[in-house]
């Protein structure tokens, strides 16, 4: 598929942000003000880094980011630590049992031309990265992800709703008409 350069694109690059996703954060920080200075985050899928370029330039003060991805990242920033490896084999031990304030991934398996097979390879990646989620969000944290919008979106849906105060579909002006991703805003997990 062919790189479209356009205004995001041509923006981060002026920027100097490792990729256009970083206005998609953005965006959802400034409407639900779920990050704050002090927090600890995960960032799963985090490669090449621009939310957790974006979160430690812009945001975080105090706090830390924690940085996952099966790729290699090139990021350098005294308040991030990167692990290299698959989510689907980590747990709250692969962190010390640390837990954090927030949780974002911005992850996506790889895609195809079938758009159905790519909503269901995305179901599953965030289903892994929710079930890790569960052990390593403190109380009251806040889960950000991107997923492919489809017909089991809606049951996960209502799974989020068991364990957050609030769950809200967005979809940021910065991701492209044509695409299908969406991202889902889980607010103060409680885990019964």
């Amino acid at each position: 598929m062919k790189e479209v350069k356009d205004f995001y694109y041509k923006k981060a690059k002026k920027e100097n942000y490792k990729a256009r996703s970083v206005f998609k954060l953005e965006e959802a920080q400034n409407k639900f003000k779920f990050i704050k200075p002090s927090d600890n985050i995960l960032d799963i899928g985090c490669s090449p880094g621009s939310f957790s370029q974006y979160m430690l330039n812009k945001i975080i003060k105090s706090g830390s980011v924690v940085g996952v991805d099966i790729l290699p990242n090139n990021l350098h920033h005294q308040r991030f630590k990167f692990i290299l490896g698959d989510i689907k084999e980590m747990n709250a031990e692969t962190f010390n049992n640390i837990k954090f304030d927030v949780v974002v991934s911005d992850a996506m398996p790889n895609t195809t031309s079938d758009k159905e097979t790519n909503h269901f390879r995305s179901m599953s990646l965030v289903k892994s990265i929710f079930n890790l989620t569960k052990d390593v969000l403190k109380d009251n944290g806040n889960f950000f992800f991107k997923v492919f919008d489809g017909k089991d979106l809606q049951d996960f849906r209502k799974e989020l709703n068991d364990y957050f105060k609030s769950v809200n579909i967005f979809k940021p002006k910065s991701s492209r008409d044509e695409s299908r991703e969406v991202f889902i805003f889980a607010k103060e997990f409680n885990n019964k």
